[in-house]
């Protein structure tokens, strides 16, 4: 809140995550068919003012229908923050308790383990690029080995893999007895707890919103901008063009951002920053291997 009333104008002129570039188009016909109907009537044709039709598509119609097309984007753009947020609790948590229980007495054994916690990030990131679509990026290739680098290549599901491995490494600390029951369980319990992170965000994924509703607001907004200048250019004349360009802007824009925000894993600018949250993660996941290591370098 601080930063937007600091930055008001900074806000309001960033095109970059505006959706102007959106909404372009559908402004652009909409002020040349206001440019069309002015001209008629300015040449004598005064059949084209038409203030009936300012009830055809009563406002508040519209209105209510583009609030709830926006308010259930946003709840799917709340709740994937929310996942994301626990994604990263969840693993901070997992990582923690993994570095802290889990004995390493050799220093094979605690490159071992420290290769499972930078798992906790992987997959973070490899759940980013399930979400998106896509292979193993850079990011996530760099804290592999090559062998799971090779194997993700050709799994359907690159995170739920990811808890694979990480599962393994843990019922191996419970079979060898580094670990009880109790601590068994409840490491498990928190990977457990990633994998519904998983489940979550696919459940948005699936689930868009139908398209006989998108249709319908669109043939609506149609419609009702297209409508506009009949009812505007007697009183207007040549204002016409520039108001039905902002009404225009303004309808199909809040359309635009619930469209937008719909998914909120892409890479748009206004979707969740996976990128930077993986790498906040990664680094942390560093910072708690790096700590026990100065500790033992202080005390040795």
């Amino acid at each position: 809140m601080d930063f937007e009333r600091k930055n008001w104008f900074h806000l309001a002129l960033n095109f970059r995550e505006s959706v102007i570039r959106d909404v372009k188009i559908q402004v652009f016909l909409n002020m040349v068919v206001a440019l069309i109907i002015t001209i008629i009537y300015k040449h004598g044709y005064l059949g084209f003012s038409q203030p009936i039709l300012a009830g055809l598509i009563p406002g508040i119609v519209l209105g209510l229908i583009l609030v709830f097309r926006t308010n259930t984007a946003y709840e799917r753009f709340w709740e994937g923050w929310q996942i994301a947020g626990m994604t990263i609790f969840t693993g901070r948590n997992l990582s923690r308790q993994m570095w802290l229980t889990i004995p390493d007495k050799t220093l094979k054994a605690r490159e071992e383990k420290a290769a499972c916690l930078r798992l906790n990030a992987a997959f973070f990131m490899a759940m980013k690029q399930h979400l998106r679509h896509k292979g193993v990026d850079e990011q996530l290739k760099s804290i592999l080995s090559l062998e799971q680098y090779l194997k993700l290549q050709y799994v359907s599901n690159m995170p739920l893999q990811v808890t694979q491995w990480i599962g393994g490494y843990l019922t191996k600390q419970y079979s060898e007895q580094q670990i009880d029951s109790i601590q068994f369980a409840a490491l498990n319990r928190l990977l457990d707890q990633l994998v519904e992170c998983l489940s979550r965000c696919e459940r948005i994924l699936a689930a868009p919103m139908p398209h006989a509703y998108s249709i319908h607001l669109r043939h609506l907004l149609i419609l009702y901008c297209f409508a506009l200048p009949f009812q505007m250019v007697k009183d207007l004349q040549w204002w016409t063009i520039p108001v039905a360009g902002v009404v225009a802007f303004a309808l199909f824009g809040i359309e635009a951002i619930g469209l937008e925000i719909e998914n909120p894993f892409g890479c748009d600018a206004n979707d969740i920053p996976l990128d930077k949250l993986c790498h906040k993660l990664h680094k942390d996941i560093e910072e708690i291997i790096a700590y026990k290591t100065d500790l033992d370098i202080r005390g040795s």
